[in-house]
Order: C-alpha cells, then sequence, then structure tokens
C-alpha cells in the first residue's frame, strides 16, 4: 500500500451557508512522491484506504463533529466490511453508475434498518436515471442533483414527484451565485460546489465601515504607541473588546489566570497575534458567515491556512517572529474576499512589510511559496504541493505531520 494517504474535504452548507458536513477526497502517493491518480476504478481499494486513515487520524480531526460524505460503489455495498464505517458519523453516497438490482436493494434497506443514511450521487431528470433508482429513492436521505447535467425546465416537472419522498435534495457543482439561487428556489436544502469552497472575489471601491474599525485597530499595533494609549482605543471599540475578553478567558490559550482588562489581554498576547485575531474577527463579520455560529466555509479556509503556514514555517525555521509572519500572510491571503476591495488596496491600506505584500500579491519569497503551497493543498493538486515542499526541502513526514497539526487545531471563533 502506498505510504501517504492525501485527505481533501469539500464543504456542503445549507441555505445560510452554514457548513454542516464535507464530502472526502482521497489521492496516494508512494514513497518517492509521484501521486496516483483518484482511485475512480478501485471505489473498494478507495474505502479500504479510508477506514485505516481515519483509525490513525481520527474522524474528529478531519470533519470535527460534522457528517462525512464518503462515495461507494456496487462492490462496496455488497462487501461486509462496509458495516465498518460508523454510521454515526458517515452518509454513504451510492455513486450513480451502480448496478440497481434485488441483491443492491436488500442491502441497502438491510444498512437503512441498521441506522445507516445514504445520498444518492449526481441525480438528473432523465428518464431513465429516474426509473433506474426508483427502487430505492424510500431509502435515499440525500438526493444529489448534479445541476450541470439537469435541464432546469425537466427539474420544474420531477419536483412534486420528489417532494413523494423523504430525502432532502442537494444542488452539487454550484460555480455562481446564480445557480445558487436558482436551486435554492427549486427547494433545495443543501449545496456544494466551487462557489462555497473557493473565494468569492467582488471588488468595490471603498471599505465597509465595520471592516475600517478593525483595520484601524490593526494599524494602531504597528505604531509606537504605549500600552495604555493602545489600550484606551481598543476600549472605545466595545463590541470588539468583548469578544477579545470573551476569547481571552475562554481557556482556549490555556492562560494561568482570568484576563482582567484590556490592557492585560494585549500584554498578555502580543501584537502579532493580536492583528491576527483582529482578522479573524473580520472573517466572522462577512456577509458569508453566520455571525451567531461562525461556520462559514471562508472563515474556516483563512484560519486552516493561517494554522498551516504557521506550522510549515516552523518546520522550517523554528523561528517565532517568522511563524507569525506566515501565520500572518495566510489570514491576510483571502481578506479581499472578505471586504469586497482589491487585494492591493487592502495591503496599503495596512501598510504591511514589503515581503509580506509581495509573499501574498506575487507568491515571491519564501512566504510566497510557503502560500502557494497551501493553496495547492486545498484545491487538492498534490502534484505542485510535492513540487513546492521539495523547494523548500521540506519533508514528506514533515509536511504530513503539519497537515495533521492543521486539521486537529480546534480553533475558537466568538
Amino acid at each position: 500500500m502506498p505510504q501517504n494517504i492525501y485527505i481533501a474535504r469539500q464543504p456542503i452548507v445549507d441555505r445560510d451557508l452554514n457548513t454542516l458536513a464535507y464530502e472526502l477526497l482521497f489521492r496516494s502517493a508512494q514513497e518517492d512522491g509521484s501521486v496516483l491518480p483518484l482511485f475512480e476504478d478501485n471505489l473498494l481499494a478507495t474505502t479500504r484506504v479510508l477506514v485505516n486513515t481515519l483509525n490513525h487520524i481520527g474522524i474528529n480531526n478531519i470533519v470535527d463533529t460534522k457528517k462525512a460524505f464518503i462515495n461507494v460503489d456496487e462492490e462496496m455495498l455488497l462487501d461486509p466490511m462496509i458495516i465498518t464505517i460508523p454510521k454515526e458519523r458517515f452518509i454513504i453516497e451510492i455513486l450513480e453508475t451502480v448496478n440497481v438490482n434485488e441483491a443492491l436493494i436488500e442491502r441497502i434497506k438491510e444498512l437503512k434498518e441498521l441506522g445507516y443514511n445514504f445520498a444518492l450521487d449526481d441525480a438528473h431528470c432523465n428518464d431513465n436515471f429516474i426509473q433506474n433508482f426508483l427502487p430505492i429513492f424510500p431509502y435515499i436521505d440525500i438526493l444529489k442533483l448534479d445541476i450541470q447535467l439537469i435541464d432546469t425546465q425537466k427539474l420544474k416537472q420531477k419536483i412534486d414527484e420528489f417532494k413523494k419522498y423523504d430525502f432532502k435534495l442537494l444542488a452539487e457543482k454550484v460555480e455562481t451565485e446564480e445557480e445558487f439561487e436558482t436551486y435554492k428556489d427549486f427547494g433545495c436544502e443543501l449545496f456544494q460546489g466551487y462557489f462555497f469552497s473557493r473565494p468569492k472575489i467582488i471588488q468595490k471601491e471603498a471599505m465597509d465601515p465595520h471592516y475600517k474599525k478593525i483595520f484601524n485597530l490593526i494599524k494602531l499595533l504597528d505604531k509606537d504607541i504605549d500600552l495604555e494609549e493602545l489600550s484606551h482605543e481598543f476600549e472605545r471599540q466595545a463590541d470588539i473588546t468583548l469578544q477579545l475578553l470573551r476569547f481571552m478567558n475562554s481557556g482556549q490559550l490555556h492562560l494561568k489566570s482570568h484576563i482582567q482588562s484590556i490592557k492585560h489581554a494585549i500584554s498578555l498576547l502580543g501584537k502579532v497575534p493580536l492583528k491576527q485575531w483582529l482578522l479573524l474577527i473580520a472573517y466572522s463579520k462577512s456577509e458569508h458567515a453566520n455571525t451567531a455560529k461562525v461556520n462559514s466555509p471562508l472563515l474556516e479556509m483563512a484560519s486552516s491556512r493561517s494554522k498551516f503556514m504557521f506550522e510549515l514555517m516552523d518546520k522550517l525555521h523554528q523561528d517565532t517572529k517568522r511563524n507569525h509572519e506566515a501565520a500572518f500572510v495566510g489570514l491576510l491571503s483571502l481578506m479581499h474576499c472578505i471586504v469586497h476591495v482589491p487585494l492591493g488596496n487592502i495591503l496599503d491600506e495596512l501598510n504591511v512589510d514589503e515581503k509580506i505584500h509581495k509573499a501574498i500579491s506575487d507568491h515571491t519569497g519564501e512566504l510566497g511559496l510557503l502560500l502557494e503551497l497551501v493553496v495547492a493543498v486545498e484545491e487538492f493538486k498534490i502534484e505542485n504541493a510535492n513540487e513546492i515542499a521539495q523547494k523548500l526541502k521540506i519533508s514528506q513526514e514533515g509536511f504530513k505531520n503539519c497537515l495533521l497539526e492543521t486539521i486537529q487545531c480546534k480553533q475558537l471563533f466568538i
């Protein structure tokens, strides 16, 4: 079996863009770093790899408390080992290529009675497709509509027929806001696609006031003012101060005593980590984030970038200053998607160091290469990721450990 298994995940969101689950994707790499193709022709082997990997990493470290979708074919459904997949954590996604026969129907019915949940992948409105899968519709919990294959006029005709069954509709391969709104109108409750897992960039000329407030505090941290004056400036922003004190007192930082004041918080946390925290607050105030439960894909991506770059830089130099610079680059690299202002304007507004500016805008220098590496992992371009890791002289073992540290990190946002 290959030595390294790469697991990526794509968020599945609800109508309010809250992440409810993830679909897991897999690739494997040989000892020499070469990458094998996706296991599209051998999903039984894929699932065995998944089970073994999850036994080592832990499902909570990959999807937290959310559920994971995993693709299975007919062979896997009929294999006795399928019951080793924890039914409480996984949704079994039946591929559209399976042959629906009596044996398969009985197997799905049996697993359903054991408490397993099912999704049907790549559904569309073709009469032959519906006729083939109609016998298992009563056992399906989620029907995944491949919107790239669907004729919307035919879907309108089929919606009433779908409503006879107790499954939710999930629109997959959603790539634009127009598609998202269209399929919301059709009654879809769940959504998946690049529109949600890739940053959306809409540029405006000016920054909204609530972002300005946060950015002004960040700029103050770079100025040579004393702690007393800095504390007073923070205290003028009551909402931000309250969130910071809650964060500092949460136990997340393993402090020996509770924070008593904003001055105490700033002195203990330090300027660079405080900058990063303020940027995360900006993400959480995004129109794409639910402020009651900060649970948006973009916020998760920003947090993961920051953590991953911190761990990678630590692996290279074990220098606290450089580690925080790398984390700062990770957070800033997505800010233009949040505030809808050109990236260059934001970097100028924050008056960031030139090497950080160039790392984000041009991907130059060591910080720029680290950012490229993290983006390659996000986009599941494992070959590119391996090439960049080799340039940076990061071993496969070191790379894997950094990735594990990142997915195991439970960060707190309030």
